[in-house]
C-alpha cells in the first residue's frame, strides 16, 4: 500500500508529458550502450598558476553536489548554512566532510559592502567550496574566486564579437544549457574553456530526452566537460513530488552514465534536506557513496518480521558508515539472492529468528529477533568496517539552542 500514492504519482507524470505535449526534435542516438553502464568521466579542474583558491574542490570525481543558496542564508546564521551544507564545524569555521557540498549557486550574491556576507563566502572558498553566479550579477559587483555563469548563446555571441570577458576577480567559467540549442550550438561547447556545463532544461521541453540529445552530441563531439543537472521548481511544491520527480527524470539519466552531478533548485525547502536528497540521489545511482547502502526486499506474505520497522531500527544504529551495503530481506526464499552484492545481510531464517550474512555466506544462523539487531553491529565490528558515529556539538543560535555542526 506504501507504493500506491508514488506509482500513481509516476503516472501523472508521464500523463502530463503527454497531454501537454513535451517533447524535443528527432534525433538519433548513435552512441548509446544499452547493454553496459559507464559511469560519465568529465574533466575535472587543473590548478591554474597564481589562482588565490584552489578550484580542484569545484567538482568531485565520483559525483559533484551543488546547492542553490541565498545571501540571507550567508549573512543571518553563516554557522547554520555550513551545517546545512554537509560541513564540520570548528569554532565556527566550515571544513569539508564526506557528504558537503562542492559549490553553491547564488542568483544574487551579498554586495561588497556587506561585511558578514563576503566573509561567509570567504570561509567557504578557502576550504574548496566555490560560488557559482551570474555574469550580470559579477560585472556588477565582482567576487574574487567566483565561477562566472555564462548561458551557452551568451558565450557564442561574445566569442563572434571578439572573445568572452569574465569578471574582474574571475577565472573560471560555468556555462548554462537549457536543451533548446542546436546541435551545431552544443558542438560548439569544444571552443570554450568551461569547467563545468548547467544543464537547465527549460519549462514545458521534455527533460528527458532534451538532456538525452546533448548528451548525445558531447559524446559525437569527443566533448568532456562535466555536466550538472540543475533542476528547479516552484514554491509550494511538495517534498514527495520533488524526490520522485528528481529520481525518476535526473537519476533516470545518471544510471545510464548520463551527468556528473546534480544541482536542486527549491528556495523553498529547507536546504539540509535538499542537500541530503542530492546526496541521496547520487549513491541510489551508484556514483557518490557517503553514507551506508540499504538493500531491502519488497515485502510479501513470506515475510518473517515487520520490514519496514526493522529497517529504520537498522537504520538508525548503522547510518553512519559510508561505502557499507546492508541487505535487509524478509525470507531466505528470494533474500539471498536479491541481496547479493551486500557486504551484509539480515534475512528472516524462521519465526522469530533471523540469519546474518557476510556477503553470500550465513555467519549466524536462528538468532532471536530481539537481540539481531546488535548482534549485527558486532559482526559490522568484528569484520572492521565500524566507526564510531561523530559526536555532536551543539551551539547558541540567537538565544536558541540548535545543532549546528559535528567535530
Amino acid at each position: 500500500e506504501l507504493e500506491i500514492d508514488p506509482c500513481r504519482r509516476l503516472a501523472d507524470l508521464g500523463n502530463k508529458a503527454d497531454s501537454e505535449r513535451w517533447g524535443v526534435e528527432p534525433f538519433e542516438e548513435l552512441t548509446r550502450d544499452i547493454h553496459n553502464y559507464e559511469k560519465r568521466k568529465g574533466d575535472l579542474p587543473v590548478q591554474k598558476e597564481g589562482e588565490a583558491f584552489d578550484f580542484r574542490g569545484l567538482l568531485h570525481r565520483d559525483g559533484t553536489v551543488y546547492n542553490a543558496v541565498t545571501p540571507e542564508e550567508l549573512t543571518k546564521q553563516p554557522e547554520l548554512t555550513y551545517h546545512k551544507l554537509g560541513c564540520k564545524l570548528a569554532v565556527g569555521m566550515p571544513f569539508k566532510d564526506v557528504a558537503t557540498t562542492d559549490a553553491i549557486y547564488m542568483r544574487t550574491i551579498p554586495p561588497s559592502s556587506s561585511t558578514e556576507g563576503r566573509r561567509a563566502i570567504k570561509r567557504l572558498q578557502d576550504v574548496a567550496i566555490h560560488v557559482i553566479a551570474p555574469a550580470a550579477e559579477l560585472h556588477k559587483d565582482p567576487l574574487p574566486g567566483a565561477v562566472t555563469m555564462h548561458t551557452l548563446r551568451e558565450c557564442l555571441a561574445a566569442q563572434a564579437n571578439g572573445g568572452l570577458t569574465l569578471p574582474q576577480g574571475s577565472t573560471r567559467l560555468a556555462v548554462q544549457v537549457d536543451g533548446s540549442e542546436s546541435i551545431e550550438e552544443v558542438a560548439a561547447l569544444k571552443q570554450l574553456s568551461a569547467d563545468v556545463v548547467l544543464l537547465n532544461v527549460r519549462e514545458g521541453t521534455q527533460r528527458f530526452h532534451a538532456s538525452r540529445r546533448v548528451f548525445e552530441t558531447l559524446q559525437r563531439e569527443g566533448i568532456n566537460t562535466p555536466v550538472v543537472h540543475h533542476i528547479s521548481f516552484p514554491e509550494g511544491t511538495p517534498r514527495d513530488e520533488l524526490v520522485i520527480y528528481t529520481g525518476s527524470i535526473i537519476g533516470g539519466l545518471l544510471v545510464d552514465g548520463l551527468g556528473d552531478g546534480v544541482l536542486i533548485d527549491a528556495p523553498h525547502e529547507d536546504l539540509e534536506f535538499v542537500s541530503s536528497t542530492s546526496f541521496g540521489l547520487l549513491q541510489g545511482s551508484r556514483m557518490r557513496l557517503t553514507k551506508t547502502d540499504y538493500v531491502s526486499c519488497p515485502s510479501c506474505g513470506r515475510t518473517l518480521f515487520d520490514l519496514q520497522e526493522v529497517t529504520d531500527q537498522i537504520r538508525q544504529r548503522t547510518g553512519h558508515l559510508p561505502g557499507v551495503a546492508i541487505a535487509v530481506m524478509g525470507c531466505i526464499v528470494n533474500g539471498p539472492g536479491e541481496m547479493a552484492d551486500a557486504d551484509f545481510g539480515y534475512v528472516g531464517g524462521a519465526p522469530g529468528k533471523i540469519d546474518l550474512y557476510v556477503g553470500k555466506e550465513v555467519i549466524k544462523r536462528g538468532i532471536p529477533h530481539e537481540t539481531a539487531c546488535d548482534q549485527l553491529v558486532q559482526l559490522i565490528k568484528d569484520y572492521g568496517r565500524w566507526v564510531e558515529p561523530p559526536a555532536e556539538e551543539e551551539r547558541g543560535a540567537e538565544g536558541n539552542k540548535e545543532l549546528v555542526g559535528s567535530t
